[in-house]
């Protein structure tokens, strides 16, 4: 305890978070920079196909391209805040917190609608073409009305404290908490994969040498996207449930509670600022 007592102190000293913020801003000053440009490109090789030429694939490739441009476009509001504190108002921060949460979830929202228009499109073909491409349209259009609604709940709880200089998750009890904690974890990581790893599961399951098959890059491409969905977000939701546990046993076991938050607050520290992740619950 009181090895853990000395980590938490040291990483709580000033000139710690001082170039832990500075650090943080670096990383999100390069994604930005390398990001931006990178997604941009992928949008104008796209787009320089006939709109006859692109297929489904190709439309859920932009809207991931112009998810990950939105929720890049709101860092350096991010950046500011992690060397100035929040001082932009409450407006700013459920229209920045609205924007992220928007590009995220229809992040993986249109990678989950990867995996099922590879199974269906392999598998039952006529049924998706009987779409037609109005109905892929309406399915693109209600991705991100979906979208809208998984971010209602995660922008209502956001707001700037009294006296405080942060953008955060402002709830008033542990049930709301941890309901708000179940609900990113199983919406944002639990179910989209589960339905991913089910479609493809079945497709190699059914299928040996088809149409899955015939385009590699393609094939390859959409995979890499679904192992970088779950390294890039496997973390965030181990967190999560380090959190729910933590407020779960504050009653029962206060000292496990006490411990589990301590290190899940400190190992967040080591990995960036408390501002780099606002998606966080922190």
């Amino acid at each position: 305890m009181e090895q853990l007592n000395s980590s938490s102190t040291s990483i709580l000293d000033p000139t710690f978070q001082d170039s832990g913020r500075l650090t943080s801003s670096v990383i999100l000053g390069m994604c930005c920079v390398l990001g931006l440009p990178a997604n941009i490109a992928v949008l104008v090789v796209i787009l320089r196909r006939s709109p006859r030429r692109l297929n489904f694939t190709l439309y859920l490739m932009l809207n991931l391209a112009s998810s990950d441009i939105l929720c890049l476009t709101t860092v350096p509001v991010w950046i500011y805040t992690v060397l100035h504190g929040w001082t932009l108002g409450r407006v700013v921060c459920k229209l920045a917190s609205f924007l992220l949460y928007l590009s995220l979830y229809a992040n993986v929202l249109t990678v989950t609608l990867l995996g099922i228009h590879r199974y269906i499109q392999v598998l039952y073909p006529k049924r998706w073409n009987c779409l037609g491409h109005k109905g892929e349209r309406a399915l693109l259009l209600a991705l991100w009305g979906l979208a809208c609604v998984l971010t209602a709940p995660a922008v209502a709880t956001r707001d700037v404290g009294d006296g405080e200089l942060k953008c955060q998750k402002q709830t008033g009890s542990n049930a709301e908490i941890i309901a708000v904690l179940i609900s990113e974890t199983i919406l944002g990581f639990v179910v989209p994969f589960s339905v991913l790893v089910t479609c493809y599961c079945c497709l190699h399951r059914r299928v040996n040498n088809t149409s899955l098959f015939s385009s590699v890059k393609l094939t390859r491409l959409v995979t890499s996207v679904i192992v970088a969905f779950f390294i890039f977000w496997i973390p965030v939701h181990i967190v999560n449930v380090v959190d729910i546990a933590g407020v779960v046993l504050q009653s029962s076991q206060p000292e496990v509670s006490a411990v589990l938050l301590n290190n899940r607050s400190i190992a967040a520290r080591i990995g960036s600022d408390q501002y780099t992740k606002p998606y966080l619950y922190l």
